[in-house]
């Protein structure tokens, strides 16, 4: 694929998660476009929400990428929560893990994916899921938290991670509170 198709699917990525910096995109890019292309595929893996609430999906992401320390992943899933209609203020709670600021269901996907993210087997949240969303409901969260994970991975390998402190939530910045 060439370098100027790159950079206007990059350019338009950028404006699709809210500005966040894509540097280690641009780098793939330019040393190997090919692996960029494959990298962009993540998304497809990660596939559409359809079977869980729009706070509850991100809240798992969110959480999973909380665990990975990476603050721009964070302000992505941030970005594309509002987008998704979540509330402003859910989210601010959800990045000062104040889970008792949120409703259950959100607070429950949050702590799934903050477990998942940190290897916990997490049984009881999962058997919660399943009775709220079935069993297609706790694929989707899987699929967001593994995918959510991926992004900081990539990042952190290329050098190119930043620690998550702060993250804005509509103009309004929010401390970050580490994982329990």
């Amino acid at each position: 694929m060439n370098r100027w198709l790159l950079t206007k699917l990059l350019k338009w990525g950028e404006k699709q998660l809210g500005g966040v910096s894509m540097d280690y995109a641009y780098h793939l890019r330019d040393v190997e476009p090919s692996r960029l292309w494959r990298f962009t595929m993540i998304k497809a893996v990660e596939g559409n929400r359809k079977h869980t609430p729009a706070d509850a999906y991100h809240a798992a992401g969110m959480a999973a990428a909380m665990v990975e320390d990476c603050g721009p992943c964070v302000q992505i899933h941030v970005n594309l929560a509002l987008k998704d209609h979540v509330d402003a203020d859910v989210l601010r709670a959800l990045a000062a893990r104040k889970l008792d600021k949120v409703p259950p269901h959100v607070a429950l996907a949050f702590r799934y994916g903050e477990a998942v993210g940190q290897g916990v087997m997490a049984d009881e949240m999962r058997d919660e899921i399943r009775k709220l969303w079935g069993e297609k409901g706790l694929i989707e969260l899987a699929f967001m938290i593994a995918t959510a994970r991926f992004y900081p991975g990539l990042k952190r390998g290329l050098g190119y991670a930043h620690t998550c402190e702060r993250v804005v939530v509509q103009d309004r910045v929010t401390m970050t509170a580490k994982a329990a």
